[in-house]
């Protein structure tokens, strides 16, 4: 004990192990994979707020704003690695795409980008479940 009445009071503290650091690669996924939701809100947000200012884009409008909604939840989710999230940020962009098709809105770019937005979502899920998975491992 120190004759100093204000010192601090003297103790050892355990470092617990550290922990271990997931992989670039798996948070990469999940990064990219968020990323790509933001992107496909900001450009769903374009084209609905052309369409409300009287342009007609592919049959949008003001109810696709819940699109945009639903989307930046679904990629706010996939940010905090969230499973589900991921899996229905993937469902619910190939059915959009789909009903798209179905209603003759695709064209050979919109397709090609459809192909890159499906590769991260689906690169989010993956990246998702290895996520978790790794961090079963870790507490073993």
């Amino acid at each position: 004990m120190s004759d100093d009445r204000f010192a601090p009071p003297g103790a050892e503290v355990l470092m617990p192990e550290m922990a271990r650091e997931v992989p670039d690669a798996i948070l990469r996924k999940i990064r990219n994979a968020w990323i790509a939701g933001l992107v496909s809100a900001a450009v769903t947000l374009v084209f609905v707020l052309i369409a409300v200012a009287g342009t007609s884009l592919i049959g949008m409008s003001a109810y696709q704003l819940l699109d945009v909604v639903l989307i930046l939840g679904l990629a706010f989710g996939i940010y905090k690695k969230s499973r589900i999230c991921a899996v229905l940020m993937l469902a619910y962009f190939v059915w959009a795409k789909v009903v798209l098709i179905r209603l003759g809105h695709a064209n050979g770019t919109g397709l090609v980008m459809a192909a890159v937005f499906f590769y991260f979502y689906l690169q989010g899920v993956i990246g998702t479940f290895a996520y978790h998975r790794y961090q079963r491992q870790k507490e073993v």
